[in-house]
């Protein structure tokens, strides 16, 4: 066949397919498609770096649930793997709000706009000495949260929405938190059984939420806080039956504050029952998301519990 058969065979010719394992190669005519056509759309790249804070507070929230799962395998230990040392206890702490919060509007303060008053909560801690080198656990729930109706003189904004004067409007704001402490004793044993120092880091988690209410408008803002503090505690034992403690939680991130400081006094009235009284001051400055909290809650507080 001559040069110029081949060439008028070669316009008509059309190679199918050719499969090289589970990889098919091109037609012959797709590769001299222009470039724009075999561009293959593919969905963007993930970006690499940043932070997801919704994905650090799964994390947390996770972990803090495992943490209390595993839990009751410290009561079925056999005795001779760990120390006996576990206290628990739950109590009532009346809480009296001051300070003041916005979400993309005006400052609204909890005692003069918001109308908050003193409220009584719920608290629970769990206390566990484990053996060895392995770090001591503290576990802390604090159950905070406020309600108040109220008609301002003035119209103000929350949440990018407008609520007007003298009209009445309900909120309510929801500050949940939960501590998480590994911790070492400072002070070496025998001497830690009159007095001691504890210290260790600290994972709080806060459960945030704000609603305000007037007529058919509602705004909800609500955010999963995670940050890390810095814990020591101290206990003085002043006879089998009665012991002092104070507790320290705090940090400073830029613009932003946790503290928390609180004193008890502990009786033990028969083994190993123990009730205890004291006094709470914890405050909060959140920037972040736009919510811009700076707020405290004091106030005395009562518990009852075990030491065993």
């Amino acid at each position: 066949m001559g040069v110029v058969g081949v060439a008028q065979l070669a316009e008509h010719w059309t190679v199918a397919p050719v499969v090289v394992g589970s990889i098919p190669i091109a037609h012959p005519s797709t590769l001299d498609a222009p470039v724009a056509q075999r561009i293959e759309h593919r969905p963007p790249e993930p970006r690499v770096g940043g932070s997801n804070p919704l994905r650090r507070a799964s994390f947390f929230s996770r972990l803090l649930r495992i943490c209390m799962a595993l839990l009751p395998l410290v009561f079925i230990m056999p005795a001779s793997s760990h120390a006996a040392d576990i206290e628990a206890a739950a109590g009532i702490w009346p809480q009296e709000p001051a300070g003041n919060l916005s979400y993309l509007g005006d400052t609204l303060d909890m005692r003069r706009d918001l109308n908050y008053t003193h409220e009584d909560r719920f608290t629970a801690r769990l206390k566990v000495h484990l053996p060895a080198m392995l770090p001591n656990m503290y576990f802390m729930a604090t159950f905070v949260k406020f309600q108040g109706e109220n008609a301002l003189p003035h119209p103000f904004a929350f949440g990018g929405a407008a609520f007007a004067a003298g009209t009445p409007f309900s909120s309510e704001t929801q500050l949940n938190h939960y501590d998480i402490t590994p911790y070492y004793s400072l002070i070496p044993w025998p001497a830690r059984r009159i007095f001691n120092v504890d210290a260790g880091v600290n994972a709080r988690v806060i459960e945030y939420r704000t609603s305000v209410t007037q007529n058919n408008a509602s705004v909800t803002e609500s955010s999963t806080i995670v940050v890390p503090l810095l814990y020591v505690g101290a206990r003085f034992r002043a006879s089998s039956r009665l012991s002092i403690e104070g507790e320290a939680r705090g940090l400073v991130f830029g613009s932003e504050h946790y503290l928390d400081l609180l004193g008890r006094v502990k009786l033990v009235p028969v083994r190993p029952v123990f009730i205890a009284v004291g006094y709470r001051y914890d405050s909060m400055r959140i920037d972040r998301h736009d919510i811009n909290l700076d707020t405290e809650f004091t106030g005395p507080f009562v518990e009852a519990g075990i030491d065993l």
